[in-house]
């Protein structure tokens, strides 16, 4: 089992590029991933999110950019790093490099210029998910008491990211908000780091009725590992928790609709057994030891989102 590929659908690696003890090329004791862990891993595509801090909302443009700018910078200076935006980029995939896709993770960068959306899209970014908890002048967040979906210029930043072909990640946003993009988008959605309400009631995990709203778009869920997204008791949180989550999925909808979207580095506490990119290695161990093919696990940890990337970078 140890020859499974790993495609993540979401890390926040990027904010320790600030860091002066920390050196994304090299071997770390800080946080969850770089480059050596991730090629030890045979992680060969890695979301990388762009994710403005509050404190930093007031400027969140000119942070957004210098965040891009740093990854680019990083991938410019080492070949094992590769920027994945298209057919081209996309077929490069292979063990002994990493390929990264740039997200945004939340719409603040954007404020109300549309054609930021453009300006992104020629940068690398490939995937936006439109908000992060709060509310913004795209949609609301899961965080938003008043539960607002997508605003008009929401919608038409939608629309130009279905047109541009750009990935819409529904993770973090409202309820209405979600719905709003599952009627509106016209590609398959993505979620990148959400877990499953019935098994763990925390506001940012998926509803049933969410879970098959975005199989019914061919779209996908990125399981993540964060404790108290995986159960009522955090603490607790352990490999089978996570496998608990990507088993009710496949149950509900089928295998094909799940993947995984660790959160590594935007979360200090992991579930047990689970210190960094590393030991992605034990969750494949143990779903093997659960009754898992080993094609229903490469399908979880690799093909599912190497077929909804294809939509993406595939298709002419």
């Amino acid at each position: 089992m140890e020859d499974i590929k790993i495609i993540d659908a979401h890390c926040d690696t990027l904010l320790l590029f600030d860091n002066n003890d920390y050196d994304f090329h090299k071997l770390n004791e800080i946080g969850h991933i770089d480059l050596e862990r991730l090629i030890s891993a045979n992680v060969l595509l890695q979301f990388f999110a762009i994710f403005i801090e509050p404190q930093y909302l007031n400027q969140a443009l000119e942070t957004g950019l210098s965040m891009v700018n740093k990854l680019l910078r990083s991938i410019n200076s080492d070949s094992r790093l590769f920027l994945v935006t298209d057919k081209s980029t996309f077929t490069n995939l292979a063990p002994g490099k990493v390929g990264a896709v740039i997200s945004l993770e939340g719409g603040e960068v954007i404020n109300k210029n549309l054609h930021l959306i453009d300006i992104f899209y020629q940068l690398g970014v490939r995937s936006i998910g439109l908000t992060w908890n709060n509310s913004n002048l795209l949609c609301d967040g899961i965080g938003e008491p008043r539960g607002g979906g997508l605003t008009i210029f929401g919608k038409e930043v939608v629309n130009r990211m279905s047109e541009l072909k750009m990935i819409l990640d529904v993770s973090h946003i409202s309820v209405k908000g979600f719905w709003d993009c599952i009627e509106l988008y016209t590609h398959p959605v993505l979620a990148s780091h959400s877990n499953v309400k019935k098994l763990c009631n925390h506001g940012r995990n998926l509803s049933d009725e969410q879970i098959k709203g975005i199989a019914q778009t061919r779209g996908l869920i990125g399981v993540n590992f964060v404790p108290y997204h995986l159960t009522n008791d955090p603490e607790e949180a352990s490999i089978d928790h996570i496998i608990d989550h990507i088993c009710y999925i496949g149950d509900l909808v089928g295998i094909e609709y799940v993947g995984i979207g660790s959160d590594f580095d935007g979360v200090n506490i992991l579930p047990q057994g689970i210190k960094d990119v590393r030991d992605m290695v034990k969750i494949v161990q143990r779903m093997g030891e659960r009754g898992f093919s080993h094609q229903e696990i490469d399908k979880v940890f690799y093909s599912n989102f190497y077929n909804f990337l294809s939509h993406y970078f595939k298709e002419e």
